[in-house]
């Protein structure tokens, strides 16, 4: 006679903790890098930031808990989030570089301080979006 198996629950297929975590950190990071660290409103940064950080904590929690569609939602906040950071970067740093062309040593303070903030936002916005596409394309569905 053979022993009866313990019956296992099956695991989600799509769950990945760390990337949602990440993802939920990042979201919330974004909504307090909007809401109390800029220290005046301009709806295009309220709007659209506000709108990828909850997009962010959305897909997060998907990919945390492994619902089925969460590899989707993953991949496009992934090419959203690593678009926006680009442009977000590179607007920087035109930005920077103007100023410490137009205004000499004195815009080179308010370059410095534009390379430093470009500096943050590239782990967040450009690195680990690239790193959760690179993740969740090779996953198979």
């Amino acid at each position: 006679m053979t022993e009866p198996q313990a019956e296992t629950a099956p695991k989600p297929q799509g769950r990945h903790p760390v990337l949602g975590g990440i993802d939920v950190f990042v979201g919330l990071l974004v909504l307090g890098g909007i809401w109390i660290a800029l220290p005046a409103r301009w709806w295009p940064v309220d709007v659209f930031g506000s709108a990828l950080a909850v997009a962010l904590l959305t897909s997060g929690v998907a990919l945390f808990l492994g619902v089925p569609w969460a590899r989707h939602v993953g991949i496009i906040i992934g090419v959203v989030a690593l678009s926006a950071g680009a442009v977000l970067v590179t607007a920087l740093a035109f930005t920077a570089s103007y100023l410490s062309g137009l205004y000499g040593p004195v815009g080179g303070g308010g370059a410095l301080l534009l390379a430093a903030v470009a500096v943050m936002i590239v782990p967040y916005l450009v690195v680990f979006p690239a790193a959760q596409l690179f993740v969740l394309l090779r996953v198979k569905s």
